[in-house]
């Protein structure tokens, strides 16, 4: 999810509009889109990679993540770390070894979904871009498709359903400009976005619920289903960040 497409190469896509991709090991730049690449974790992508590699999230956070500040949110924002040669640490000479769960960024290529924040508290926009990388030889296959089929064919609905989620927190209409963050408030981010087993203790226990406003049935059901967690943990950031 990528703030504003000023910044962003490739052409803009209309809703209906027709292209042409395919992907697949017959072509000679497979793997190439794997290297020398920055690939962004949101929380659901961090989810959903932590539930592939059967790790905890602390691990998962030290052997395969680097923390940054978002240079247009001034969010903490999470990417792959790459190996020393530059490549994505899940890339095997036959693919993705974690494709079933592999992140937004991934899934949506080779387009660029950008998303504005709505004016004066009005939902935000999203925009769609061809994402033309050299060497790619996708472009050229036959195949046509639209946004709509791609998303289907990429299995990228969930994604999308809870990136908008997230964007609640991320894209808040409280929010001027880039945002600074205490070394503590860097902490409740990390912890109720990606580390959720930091988060769970806060939400288990007694009166968090009606401090913060949370039904006890809603705390009950996040304490047994990790996506129902986050999402508890996004709206809990809202309420401590923007009251």
């Amino acid at each position: 999810m990528i703030e504003a497409d000023g910044g962003l190469p490739g052409e803009r896509l209309a809703p209906d509009e027709v292209f042409c991709f395919a992907c697949g090991p017959g072509l000679a730049c497979f793997n190439s889109c794997c290297t020398g690449k920055r690939l962004p974790l949101l929380p659901y992508d961090f989810l959903r990679l932590r539930q592939a590699l059967d790790l905890p999230p602390a691990e998962v956070l030290t052997r395969h993540v680097e923390l940054e500040a978002d240079p247009v949110s001034g969010w903490p924002a999470l990417r792959i770390r790459l190996t020393p040669e530059g490549a994505c640490p899940f890339v095997t000479p036959d693919g993705c070894a974690v494709y079933a769960h592999r992140p937004t960024c991934c899934r949506i290529y080779p387009l660029a979904r950008a998303m504005r924040p709505g004016k004066h508290g009005a939902p935000p926009t999203e925009v769609f871009l061809r994402s033309e990388t050299p060497g790619c030889l996708g472009w050229d296959q036959p195949g046509e498709m639209t946004i709509e089929t791609w998303i289907a064919d990429q299995g990228l609905a969930p994604y999308q359903a809870a990136n908008n989620r997230a964007a609640r927190l991320l894209l808040h209409p409280a929010r001027k400009g880039k945002v600074s963050l205490g070394d503590q408030q860097t902490h409740a981010f990390l912890s109720a976005l990606y580390n959720l087993e930091a988060f769970r203790p806060l939400a288990a226990s007694p009166g968090f619920g009606d401090k913060f406003g949370f039904d006890r049935a809603r705390v009950e059901a996040a304490l047994a289903d990790e996506e129902k967690l986050l999402n508890l943990g996004i709206d809990w950031l809202v309420k401590v960040l923007f009251g």
